[in-house]
């Protein structure tokens, strides 16, 4: 019975007494559990209406489930082989004072059952206790009423205790391996062996600058949202392996670079500092590594899915400038598109339905994608495969649109808009089959300002006005090359009207559709109540899920940075007595030893800013896709994450450089 009882007490004995690493270790643990509970139960939320808004949020929460699954696993097996590197001595005492390993077997076993109980169960606790917040801020960023009452999912303990159950049991067998293959004896010899100079590692250091660059290089020149979704990932690969290879090799090289210039490096600063710092760089790189790119995840999150939210409402804006718009697609040569009749037959089915609703001023427009080759715009077919959205229009349709004076423009005149502001530049477009229409541009003029930008595209928008025989031409060019992939006139109409419902949309829209009004091709109603609902229901969703991420990545890089300080201050302990016992001065090695711990602790942050400054254009290319094209908002959101991040930053290195100090005790 006492024999039996040993293990376990021992087991919480050896938690106890490395309560500095194992505390954080279970809090992460804890964390984790925690944060994987919450977005299962979000997602197995009961009685959710049966709305497109809802099941924005299900999806959602589905995918922090997959995302938060992998980062649990690569996360908890990384800081297992921490914990387990500054165990071999420890476990090789205990094997040569007699405990066998199948006894040390057992004793890991009531190890990682406690972790389990502790970890998983305080997990469970803080889950619940913050489960209703999570609601609370997941609705609001979403724009939906409260719809989460209080409750247990018995279910979503289940699916965690039985994840994150396995993936202890994972790392349970893998600490039992390293104790089944490895010598006792070089377990208690590796805490006093000397360390090695790390060799210079051409070939990665060489893989790590180009998988850097070309990272980067895809980031400079993709140009298209369409381009920059197929590409991302591989782009984000090249760039964590650029960045492992950086931290691993080609720092070593530059370091032994410096050293190899005698100039340089005999200073006793530089000496000292080099030398340092070549050990310190083989000892850390894995985990600098780990931070930079937990940095740069952090960052790119949460800034692009905060300008995502922020510029909802100017989309907003931007598609409603009143409460109702209609759009009707039509196609010229098929009979005359009576937009009169149009609008006022909307005007009367609004007013029969005891609604006030004054017409505001519609236009129409041609949208066609373009890619730009040779000199030339070339119309295609297909998003997918173009650069830019052509948005093109009458004078008399700019006029209304901004209430200017239209502009005169003969024919083979046009003037165009990039950004909001106007551009002059000559065009030719080019059609499948070779037929060419040119146009000349011309001076920006104040009195006739940039349009709304109301046209939605994943691409870049280039707003055009040109003479209505220019237009007719640009179309009939289209619709001659492209047959059935051309693209219809569109007319936009505008009411405002309030208290309209979604009921009465619908019956509006099926009272003008059955109503002989000419040739039209397709029309829709839409209120800007109904469109911000689903906006924002996704915006919304994108940015809690940004910031849940967010928090986790960065909580698992201060634990990483909280294990890196700890253990250089362990291992740097007896190297500084030394260097003070053959005769440098005291205040010379704090004055080394911190400009080191600055370097090594800061290096990921400026990593991670250096990746994020690459990954702006494709970040705003992406955003194009949920038609956010305002890139400075994305730069503003990006430097005010970075600036937050840093002070985050440099504060815990405040921190856990006071642990490392105490560690040292010079």
């Amino acid at each position: 019975m006492r024999k039996g009882g040993f293990y376990p007490r021992m087991a919480l004995t050896n938690l106890l007494r490395s309560r500095r690493f194992y505390g954080p270790y279970l809090l992460t643990v804890a964390g984790t559990a925690a944060a994987f509970y919450i977005v299962n139960a979000l997602a197995r939320a009961p009685d959710l209406p049966s709305s497109t808004r809802y099941a924005y949020l299900q999806m959602f929460m589905y995918m922090g489930i997959v995302v938060l699954g992998l980062f649990s696993v690569i996360f908890l097996l990384y800081t297992n082989s921490f914990l387990m590197k500054r165990r071999k001595k420890e476990l090789g005492l205990y094997n040569v004072l007699g405990m066998g390993k199948r006894h040390i077997a057992a004793m890991l076993g009531f190890e990682t059952l406690y972790t389990f109980l502790a970890g998983v169960g305080g997990g469970f606790l803080v889950g619940l206790l913050l489960q209703k917040l999570a609601a609370l801020l997941l609705c609001r960023m979403m724009r939906m009423p409260s719809c989460f009452g209080f409750y247990v999912s018995w279910s979503s303990l289940g699916v965690t205790a039985a994840f994150f159950g396995a993936v202890l049991l994972v790392n349970l067998l893998l600490n039992l391996r390293r104790i089944h293959v490895q010598d006792p004896a070089q377990l208690l010899r590796e805490g006093s062996a000397g360390e090695r100079e790390p060799k210079t590692r051409w070939f990665t250091a060489a893989l790590g600058v180009v998988t850097l660059g070309a990272g980067y290089a895809i980031a400079l020149t993709t140009r298209t949202a369409a381009a920059a979704l197929s590409l991302y990932f591989i782009a984000v690969a090249l760039v964590i392996v650029g960045t492992y290879c950086m931290f691993s090799a080609v720092s070593i090289a530059v370091l032994k670079a410096l050293r190899a210039d005698r100039r340089y490096y005999y200073r006793t600063d530089h000496f000292i500092g080099v030398s340092g710092m070549l050990h310190r760089m083989k000892r850390n790189a894995e985990g600098l590594a780990n931070i930079c790119i937990l940095s740069t995840m952090v960052l790119v999150m949460v800034s692009g899915t905060l300008a995502l939210y922020l510029g909802s409402e100017e989309t907003l804006d931007l598609q409603f400038p009143v409460e109702l718009r209609a759009e009707a697609g039509y196609f010229p040569e098929r009979g005359a598109f009576d937009e009169d009749a149009m609008s006022a037959a909307l005007t009367g089915a609004l007013e029969r339905r005891g609604l006030s609703a004054e017409a505001m001023p519609s236009y129409r427009f041609l949208e066609l994608f373009a890619a730009e080759e040779d000199g030339a715009l070339e119309i295609r077919r297909f998003l997918s495969t173009a650069s830019v959205s052509l948005c093109a229009m009458s004078a008399e349709d700019y006029a209304a649109l901004t209430g200017a004076a239209a502009p005169e423009l003969a024919a083979g005149q046009a003037r165009m808009y990039r950004g909001g502001r106007p551009v002059q530049t000559d065009l030719t477009f080019r059609f499948p089959g070779g037929q060419t229409l040119s146009l000349s541009g011309q001076a920006g003029d104040e009195a006739y300002p940039a349009p709304r930008q109301f046209c939605q595209s994943a691409l870049e928008v280039w707003y055009l006005v040109m003479n209505g025989d220019d237009l007719a031409a640009l179309y009939d060019g289209q619709r001659a090359a492209l047959e059935d992939s051309a693209k219809p006139m569109t007319w936009q109409g505008f009411w405002s009207v309030e208290g309209l419902t979604a009921d009465g949309v619908e019956q509006t829209e099926e009272e003008v559709a059955s109503a002989d009004l000419g040739s039209w091709a397709f029309l829709n109603l839409e209120t800007r109540e109904s469109f911000g609902e689903e906006y924002y229901a996704l915006n919304g969703g994108f940015f809690f899920l940004g910031v849940f991420l967010g928090l986790i990545f960065l909580m698992a890089a201060v634990l990483i940075l909280y294990y890196k300080q700890i253990s250089e201050g362990y291992e740097d302990r007896e190297r500084y007595l030394v260097m003070q016992k053959v005769g440098m001065e005291p205040e010379m090695v704090r004055r080394s030893v911190n400009s080191q711990l600055r370097v090594v602790f800061f290096a990921p942050l400026l990593a991670a800013a250096v990746h994020v400054a690459f990954d702006f254009g494709l970040m705003t290319r992406l955003l194009m896709l949920f038609s956010l094209h305002d890139a400075m908002l994305t730069l503003w959101c990006t430097l005010g994450t970075l600036a937050v991040f840093a002070g985050v930053y440099a504060l815990v290195y405040r921190a856990t450089a006071g642990v490392y100090y105490k560690l040292v005790r010079w």
